[in-house]
């Protein structure tokens, strides 16, 4: 009578090689066992070898492959290229929620989300992060010299709180019946309140009265000074001639002493 080899047999064959439980695992998994016996293989090379035992798989007898004669070559994951995401809309962060500022120096500090900036996945928050930028375009009594403006924040820096805890919370959508999608909390679950309408911002403003004038005006390219910088170039030159002719008086006495 024939027997099959039972696991015990299996087990004792590999015994002085691998650990038991590396044992178990090259028996029951073994496409893990190159990596048990210490060898590393990539995750691209894994791929690469499934793609070359599909293309030069062993058909059956008489039978015709129905795959194209030149094969593509086996895709390589390292060339997969990076998608920019949207961290604003997957943190459901809306232009005129109220915000809680997580990390940096305005840790702790509340404002609303006056700007988004898709592009670069940071947000202005009104009254946060304000930095001296330029001289006011419009001095007068009253008005500040230096304008402060906000500079943007990392959208995963900020946090939205929740209506009813005033605890930063994070966010999910869900959709009413009638089809109308609402962001629910997930600290309270309670629905989370309309954006603020947000006006213009007065320093914005500013800033683009001091781009209209200032940065647009041409600068003057470094190099001699201008004629006119000092004055009078010919009073300057009269003063220049009364020097010479004094000192040539001195120099005349002087002499005639001798």
């Amino acid at each position: 009578k024939t027997q099959l080899p039972s696991l015990h047999g299996a087990i004792s064959a590999e015994r002085g090689s691998l650990q038991p439980m590396q044992r178990c695992l090259t028996l029951f998994a073994p496409h893990l066992k190159p990596r048990m016996q210490g060898g590393f293989v990539p995750f691209f090379r894994r791929i690469q070898e499934e793609e070359k035992k599909k293309r030069y798989r062993q058909l059956p007898f008489l039978e015709v492959s129905k795959e194209p004669s030149k094969w593509k070559a086996p895709p390589d994951p390292r060339d997969r290229r990076l998608v920019k995401v949207d961290l604003a809309r997957e943190m459901n962060i809306k232009v005129g929620d109220r915000v809680k500022v997580l990390y940096g120096s305005e840790k702790g500090k509340l404002g609303v989300v006056g700007r988004i900036d898709v592009e670069k996945n940071q947000v202005i928050v009104t009254g946060v992060n304000l930095k001296r930028s330029f001289w006011h375009p419009e001095p007068g009594p009253g008005k500040p010299s230096i304008v402060s403006v906000e500079c943007p924040i990392h959208v995963t820096n900020v946090v939205l709180l929740d209506p009813v805890t005033k605890q930063p919370t994070r966010v999910k959508r869900r959709y009413m019946m009638n089809g109308e999608c609402v962001r629910i909390s997930k600290v309270s679950g309670c629905a989370m309140p309309d954006p603020v309408p947000v006006g213009i911002n007065e320093r914005e403003d500013l800033w683009r009265k001091h781009e209209e004038t200032v940065l647009r005006e041409e600068k003057a390219r470094r190099g001699p000074m201008k004629e006119d910088v000092f004055g009078n170039k010919e009073h300057f030159k009269t003063l220049v001639r009364l020097v010479r002719e004094r000192r040539s008086a001195q120099r005349q006495q002087e002499a005639v002493q001798e």
